[in-house]
C-alpha cells in the first residue's frame, strides 16, 4: 500500500493539528465515522474519484484549503480532492485522487478503535458477497512510534477486478493519526510465464 506509506509519512514529518474548541465533534469523528466514510466513499464506490466526491458532498463534506497543509501528501501527488467531514474540525479527510486512489485520514484518534472498526465494516461487506481476505497483519516501527499495518484483498459481488485495502494505526490508545487507503491491484495473468494456467 505504497499509497498509505506515504500519506502516514507525511503524517509523521508534521500534521497541522486542530484547533482547540468546546464545539462538539460530529459522528464523523469517532473510528466508527472513520470507517464508514472510509467504506462508503472509498470502497463501495470502487476508489473512483468523482463518486467519492460526489458522495461527499452530499454528505455535507467540505473543500480543504489548500493552505492548511500539504494536500499532495495525501493524494500521493495525483491530481484528486481532499475534503473535510463536516463537524470534525479537520480531523477527517477523505483524499479522493486520479487513478483510483482513495484515502480517509483520521487525527486525534485511538488506533485500535479505527482498526475494530475497519474490520467490523469489511465483515459486513464480506456476509453481503463481497470476497475480503486478508494478506498482511503486521506490527512495525517508524520514526519511534509503533503501528499495525493491515491489507486485504477485496472483490465486489458482480466486480472484475480486485481492490487493495490498507489500514495503518497506531498501536497504543494515545489520540494519533490513522490512514485507510483503497486502490486497484495489479491483476492477475490467466496464465503463469511458463504456460501453466494460474490458479
Amino acid at each position: 500500500m505504497r499509497c498509505v506509506m506515504g500519506v502516514m509519512v507525511w503524517g509523521w514529518v508534521g500534521v497541522v493539528s486542530a484547533q482547540q474548541n468546546p464545539e462538539r465533534l460530529s459522528a464523523w469523528a469517532t473510528p466508527q465515522g472513520a470507517a464508514r466514510i472510509f467504506v462508503q466513499a472509498c470502497v463501495q464506490t470502487n476508489a473512483e474519484e468523482g463518486a467519492a466526491v460526489d458522495w461527499a458532498l452530499s454528505q455535507g463534506f467540505e473543500p480543504v484549503d489548500p493552505m492548511r497543509g500539504s494536500m499532495d501528501g495525501l493524494l500521493a501527488g495525483q491530481p484528486g480532492s481532499v475534503l473535510a467531514a463536516p463537524g470534525t474540525r479537520g480531523q477527517v479527510l477523505l483524499a479522493a485522487a486520479t487513478g483510483r486512489q482513495c484515502t480517509v485520514w483520521a487525527e486525534q484518534m485511538p488506533g485500535p478503535p479505527v482498526r475494530t472498526a475497519m474490520q467490523e465494516a469489511l465483515g459486513v461487506l464480506s456476509t453481503r458477497g463481497a470476497k475480503v481476505q486478508l494478506g498482511v497483519d503486521r506490527n512495525f516501527e517508524r520514526a519511534g512510534a509503533w503501528r499495525n499495518q493491515l491489507q486485504w484483498r477485496y472483490r465486489a459481488v458482480g466486480a472484475t477486478g480486485d481492490l487493495g485495502i490498507g489500514a495503518i494505526t497506531t498501536l497504543g490508545d494515545a489520540p494519533g493519526t490513522q490512514g485507510l487507503n483503497v486502490a486497484p491491484l495489479p491483476t492477475t495473468p490467466a496464465f503463469a510465464p511458463d504456460g501453466i494456467p494460474a490458479r
